[in-house]
């Protein structure tokens, strides 16, 4: 057995303890990938300006999301973000914002519908990030890209995004009824098809400067939607009822304060009653986008694929179904794998995609659970924030942790009489120790409320008690590590990398509260024993 300690670093490492944010608002938009970033920057302690007060926090208070402060202007600030409704708005870039000589990132948020870019390389070359949901890879993003030093830059700049979880999102889905209670129905309440995409004041170069077009069309040839109606519903109704109810959008929820300022401020984009229909069903089809053949490439791709209905099904636990990411190219920062966080199908073979449900009905309530899991943990807003800031190089000063191929973390409760405390680390590493795949296995011990020397202490007698009493062999197996003043910080850097939480008798809730944990899945110690590590074809490894 190896022990090991993670090196623990200050609350906010160095290279982001002074940064600042500066955001650029264009009134009356509704700037959702800014609004998920700057949640997760002010749950962080980083502070978020710009020119205008906006997003109202609630409706009893003026305190706003966005702060505009007289004595602060973006050069004041390490990094400065502006987005796509800015651009649309047709207002001006702020004065000095390209300046040669400036010390902050310049980030522009592209979450433009349809497949390409708004900003063409004239202007995407002045950003230092371009930071674009709807990412497909390996489409290379402009395709009319006129030079090879053209195509390095770009790619250099370009980084996948995504639509992501907002607070917002989060209060909506926080209580869901038990998988047993929804009704087992799929939701599909496209409200459009996609066929057509509007275009207004969209800037495209040309040879003397840019040309804004003031209204255009176009028609797309495999509208993802329309397929999936004709072709994918007929199918799944047989294992599934299909609910193709859609909920009105016209009228405000005026009878509640907090949801009708959230239906002004996100454009009449939010409907409790819609959150309600998906938390009381199994399923949603999350499907957007176009099928667009590429035949340098020899396959089709996915684009325009990202959407709220996507990351508002996740987060409800509603079993999301979509195309198979991997085969259509469509990218995120940290890919979801197929049947265990969403159902992606095969367009070539939908009738796949039913047989398997129908021949393993309870695997939906695992992909509810896991999918939810994933979503939360990697999208919503703290995690957002952190790989936004990891992206422009701010954690650089982050732990290195020693890591398997199955990571497990437990949280005692230090408070408990010693006799617990004693109690629950015997069963818990007696219980891996004792795994035919122990060598396999790191398991992580937060120390949440005790000092560095005390955990020592009490692992180390636990240890020496299981050598004396069991006759364990301990030099080889099992790796472990004392979390040591975990922060936010390197939670995030972890959590990701861990495949559960093993439930204790006594266990901290305040600790996985702090870290983020209650969305990791829980193993108890019986099930942990009847478990082996699989690897399975994706590469991932999990305990099956």
């Amino acid at each position: 057995m190896n022990l090991t300690q993670a090196e623990s670093v200050k609350f906010i490492p160095e290279s982001i303890k002074s940064c600042k944010v500066f955001f650029y608002i264009a009134e009356e938009s509704f700037p959702h990938l800014s609004i998920c970033i700057a949640e997760g920057l002010k749950e962080l302690g980083i502070e978020v300006y710009s020119n205008i007060n906006y997003w109202k926090i609630s409706p009893d208070s003026e305190e706003y999301l966005f702060k505009y402060d007289p004595a602060i202007s973006h050069a004041d600030c390490s990094v400065v973000v502006l987005d796509k409704n800015w651009l649309f708005a047709r207002l001006p870039f702020p004065s000095g914002l390209f300046d040669a000589n400036r010390n902050y990132l310049t980030i522009y948020l592209d979450d433009k519908d349809g497949p390409w870019l708004c900003l063409y390389l004239h202007i995407s070359k002045e950003f230092d990030f371009v930071f674009r949901t709807h990412y497909t890879s390996p489409v290379i993003y402009p395709e009319n890209i006129t030079s090879h030093a053209d195509l390095i830059f770009y790619e250099e700049n370009l980084v996948p995004w995504v639509f992501g979880i907002s607070q917002r999102i989060l209060q909506e889905t926080h209580h869901l009824p038990s998988f047993e209670q929804r009704q087992k129905a799929i939701i599909s309440n496209f409200r459009v098809d996609q066929k057509h995409i509007k275009f207004g004041n969209m800037p495209q170069k040309i040879a003397q400067g840019v040309l804004f077009i003031k209204e255009a069309l176009v028609a797309a040839d495999h509208p993802i939607r329309p397929l999936i109606r004709q072709a994918f519903l007929p199918l799944i109704q047989k294992v599934l009822l299909v609910d193709e109810t859609i909920d009105s959008f016209d009228a405000p929820p005026e009878s509640d304060p907090y949801h009708y300022l959230q239906w002004v401020q996100t454009g009449s984009r939010h409907y409790p009653q819609y959150y309600q229909r998906l938390k009381e069903s199994v399923a949603c089809a999350a499907f957007g986008g176009w099928l667009t053949p590429y035949q340098t490439l020899g396959k089709s791709l996915v684009e325009w694929w990202d959407s709220w209905r996507f990351w508002e099904s996740l987060a409800t636990g509603c079993v999301t179904f979509h195309v198979d990411f991997d085969k259509y190219g469509i990218k995120l920062p940290v890919m979801p794998e197929n049947w265990r966080h969403y159902i992606g199908i095969d367009l070539d073979n939908m009738q796949e995609t039913v047989d398997r449900i129908a021949d393993e009905p309870e695997i939906l309530e695992r992909i509810s659970r896991e999918g939810r899991q994933w979503a939360i943990s990697h999208y919503s807003p703290v995690p957002t924030a952190l790989r936004f800031l990891e992206t422009l190089g701010f954690l650089s000063d982050l732990p290195l942790f020693e890591l398997r191929d199955i990571n497990l973390v437990a949280f005692p409760d230090w408070s408990q009489s010693e006799e617990l405390v004693y109690e629950d680390l015997s069963r818990l590493i007696l219980t891996l120790i004792n795994h035919p795949d122990q060598n396999q296995i790191a398991l992580f011990i937060d120390t949440y409320n005790i000092s560095e020397a005390n955990a020592n202490l009490t692992l180390n007698s636990v240890l020496m008690n299981l050598i004396m009493e069991e006759e364990l062999e301990v030099d080889e197996g099992l790796e472990i590590t004392l979390l040591q003043k975990m922060n936010p910080i390197q939670w995030f850097s972890l959590l990701p990398r861990l495949q559960g939480r093993i439930l204790l008798q006594h266990d901290n809730s305040e600790a996985i509260a702090s870290a983020n944990a209650h969305q990791l899945p829980t193993y108890n110690f019986n099930q942990i024993q009847q478990q082996r590590v699989i690897q399975l074809e994706t590469g991932y490894w999990q305990l099956q």
